[in-house]
């Protein structure tokens, strides 16, 4: 096979903060081409029009998700031979392995370091009998590291939002309505990938334990719009009021550290 350099990519992700990010670093750090779509059916739409080298995309999203998007991919003669590489949390054995068998070219466990998302992609790229020099500079890293900071902030004024969101839907199950958990759930994936990859480890620790807790409700019920009993419910309260916790600490924490810049 031809060694040919990778050139476009598309990011397929419903985190617009994690999008900002890969869109940053791709761009600015590998030179490369980068389109966003914020949906499985989206992607489709764009694959279709724009026929990008490679798809990077996230596992877990509302309506058509990574595995079902890619399966519709490959009964398409034009999209089929596109490699898409796979974002998840879930990097267990077993989740990589059915992930692989769909057809996809690797997987990328999230939350992801961003300047380091260029190696891990590239390294699999060359699996497809291909090769890219990075073309980055010291300089492209600190421009990408200034988006994120300035995304920091933003993230943090917005999980603390969706603590309250979290805490509406929580007494919404409370009288019966187990058919929200399942935005809860999405909520907390949400957190969990966007936490890490923002060097937040405990907030991102937090969503990834409600996530947990929320998919382990909604595997042992048998109604899908059951709540799994009171005591389950508090459980969510409970993870809620550690989420918060994380969050104002970590608020507190890049105070101190913008004070301390300022100091020095």
């Amino acid at each position: 096979m031809s060694r040919r350099k990778i050139q476009s990519v598309l990011y397929v992700d419903d985190d617009a903060d994690i999008c900002a990010v890969v869109q940053a670093t791709l761009c600015s750090v590998a030179g490369l081409n980068v389109h966003i779509a914020g949906s499985g059916e989206q992607a489709i739409d764009l694959a279709y029009e724009w026929r990008p080298d490679l798809i990077l995309m996230d596992v877990m999203m509302p309506g058509l998700d990574g595995p079902s998007t890619l399966k519709l991919m490959r009964e398409q003669a034009l999209l089929a031979d596109i490699p898409v590489i796979f974002l998840t949390a879930n990097a267990l054995p077993a989740a990589v392995a059915q992930l692989l068998q769909l057809g996809a070219l690797g997987v990328i466990r999230k939350p992801f370091d961003p300047l380091k998302l260029c190696d891990e992609l590239f390294a699999l790229w060359i699996n497809v009998g291909a090769a890219h020099g990075i073309q980055g500079t010291d300089a492209a890293q600190s421009q990408v590291k200034a988006q994120i900071g300035s995304l920091t902030d933003s993230f943090l004024e917005r999980t603390g939002n969706d603590v309250v969101r979290l805490r509406a839907i929580i007494e919404r199950a409370r009288h019966g309505d187990g058919s929200v958990l399942k935005e809860a759930g999405r909520i907390a994936h949400s957190i969990h990938g966007a936490g890490g990859m923002f060097g937040f480890p405990e907030v991102s620790a937090a969503g990834g334990a409600m996530e947990r807790l929320v998919e382990g409700i909604m595997a042992s019920t048998a109604a899908p719009s059951s709540t799994g009993g009171p005591a389950v419910l508090q459980q969510l309260l409970d993870c809620t009021a550690q989420l918060a916790y994380e969050i104002e600490a970590a608020g507190q924490r890049l105070l101190q550290s913008y004070v301390c810049c300022r100091t020095v």
